[in-house]
């Protein structure tokens, strides 16, 4: 029995579809799966309605409701609820619906041979509010399991100083194998652990374009472009809506509109994982500076421009570099044409690429769930 440890409780697309893509890879490998429901308050509290973060202060972890960000949610009304809905039935239908664990040392799994850890920001001790004891392997109830973690990320290349060296000691006391997301990542991973380190893909792309379209669920809507952005960006938006007027299509967007933010384009806020991956399939194009709404518009072979994150740009960078698609990605500052928006895509050669790097990434896998 393999276990999967993950990001499967966060109300995000990309989350969940990774945690969906790695559980149905490895069944496919002929293995038993499953999703460990471990889901400390500390990390799912900024998805409620009315947000409550974690931060450490004096060695402790403090909470605080969030103001501003449960009136972001006030204004996005039912949209709010039946987009959370969506979420919690693609994690019941497809992940789990066990009662989740909220502390790594409840945690119990002796019964599984191997436990993956990953993939996500595991190891991003901004999004785990400090490094968490379950995901750098710091569990009492391990067992003899082994333990790997795969396509790791830290948000970036490096750890802070004040995490590096936690970090080294139990990564590299608990782990048989390691891989993390961003290859830029590899060199610091490698001098921390003393350990060889690979570099791997995230788990939406060890599934083909097929597989994703058995859980897509096309939209109502039809004619449109599609914005998929983690963070605003007004060059972003004013290109998209250039194109929309251009070529007499609908703006769609499916991210949560930010607190006071005023464009012209449609929220489609009800959305969960499976209408997302119907949202790209059917887009006319795609506007993004999300890493999975670049990896899906991929694919879907969706004509699409990827615009630079301000701070965590790594790992969209490291995938079009690998997959010899840089010239699709835009810094975010500069004045784009319409026509930069269909200029050709060699996507025979794209694929064959994407194709050798899951063959290198199944190959990982599976030597790493062996004794």
């Amino acid at each position: 029995m393999i276990g999967l440890l993950t990001f499967h409780w966060a109300d995000d697309y990309g989350a969940l579809l990774q945690a969906f893509a790695l559980k149905k890879y490895l069944k496919g490998l002929g293995e038993q799966v499953e999703v460990i429901p471990y889901a400390p308050v500390k990390l799912t509290g900024r998805y409620q309605w009315c947000p409550l973060y974690a931060r450490i202060q004096d060695g402790t972890i403090r909470y605080k409701r969030s103001r501003y960000g449960w009136k972001n949610n006030l204004s996005l009304g039912r949209k709010f609820f039946k987009r959370r809905k969506a979420m919690k039935t693609f994690r019941q239908q497809y992940l789990t619906a066990e009662r989740p664990e909220r502390h790594a040392q409840e945690l119990i799994l002796e019964k599984y041979s191997s436990v993956i850890v990953g993939s996500d920001q595991i190891w991003n001790p901004e999004i785990t509010v400090g490094l968490d004891d379950a995901y750098i392997g710091e569990i009492r109830g391990r067992g003899k399991c082994r333990l790997v973690a795969y396509a790791a990320s830290f948000g970036g290349d490096s750890l802070p100083d004040v995490d590096a060296a936690r970090f080294s000691k139990a990564v590299s006391k608990n782990f048989a194998a390691v891989s993390v997301r961003e290859r830029c990542a590899v060199p610091f991973a490698a001098k921390m652990l003393k350990k060889e380190v690979a570099d791997a893909l995230d788990p939406v792309l060890l599934l083909n374009r097929e597989e994703w379209e058995t859980i897509a669920r096309r939209p109502s809507e039809d004619n449109y472009i599609l914005i998929y952005r983690t963070e605003y960006n007004p060059n972003l938006v004013e290109y998209a809506r250039r194109l929309a007027d251009q070529y007499q299509k609908r703006l769609l967007q499916i991210n949560t509109p930010a607190n006071g933010e005023t464009s012209l384009v449609e929220f489609c806020g009800d959305t969960g994982p499976a209408e997302f991956v119907g949202y790209i399939q059917n887009a006319f194009c795609v506007v993004t500076n999300s890493f999975h709404g670049t990896a899906f518009s991929i694919l879907f072979e969706k004509p699409f421009l990827t615009f630079r994150h301000s701070s965590k740009n790594a790992r969209m960078s490291d995938l079009l570099e690998k997959l010899g698609l840089t010239d699709r990605q835009r810094d975010g500052t500069e004045m784009l044409r319409t026509e930069d928006m269909w200029a050709e895509i060699d996507w025979k050669a794209a694929h064959s690429r994407l194709e050798a790097e899951r063959m290198r990434s199944g190959d990982f896998l599976c030597n790493g769930i062996k004794r």
